[in-house]
């Protein structure tokens, strides 16, 4: 299993990009989606490698977050990796958090994939998203928020990817929309 991978995209498609890690070594890595990505660009992708009778799938993931709530998604009978994904994509990580912490189930039915599996994807995470106030997010808030604010996606990731680390978050937006305005 890969923890992740680090590389530079080459290829954008739909649904996925190839990354190459290495001369002559390029993977191709299904992703929540391929907007967030820019050709040229280096990326460090969490990765979950999901095995089926025929072939072997990597997703890949901009943060543990995703990854995380991915992996505990395909675990619930019922959800493969294409509604996960699905899921993912339509509430974002956050959104799919929020409903969990608020008991909103019927937010979670409205969704076309969960449908009547609300009740089971809402009792499998419950305690699971947790676990995720241990984890150490770089900026996700900060990320949210200007897109909130209209700013396209992948040059949101491009611009937080340069930032220091450690500031707060009201100095990273500060920082984030001059550069986004520079650009």
């Amino acid at each position: 299993m890969f923890d992740y991978l680090e590389g530079e995209v080459v290829e954008i498609h739909d649904s996925a990009i190839s990354l190459k890690i290495f001369e002559g070594i390029s993977l191709l890595i299904n992703v929540i989606n391929s907007d967030f990505f820019l050709v040229k660009n280096k990326y460090k992708i969490f990765t979950h490698l999901f095995k089926t009778e025929e072939s072997l799938y990597l997703y890949g993931f901009l943060n543990q977050t995703d990854r995380f709530l991915f992996s505990e998604l395909i675990k619930i009978n019922g959800i493969g990796p294409k509604t996960a994904i699905n899921i993912l994509k339509k509430l974002t990580s956050s959104g799919l958090i929020a409903l969990i912490k608020s008991n909103d189930i019927n937010a979670l039915q409205k969704i076309s994939s969960i449908g009547n599996k609300a009740d089971r994807v809402y009792y499998e995470l419950k305690n699971k998203v947790l676990k995720l106030e241990s984890y150490n997010f770089r900026y996700q808030e900060v990320f949210d928020a200007l897109i909130n604010l209209g700013y396209p996606a992948q040059k949101v990731f491009v611009v937080l990817d340069d930032l220091q680390d450690g500031l707060d978050n009201s100095s990273a937006i500060k920082e984030a929309i001059m550069r986004l305005k520079n650009e």
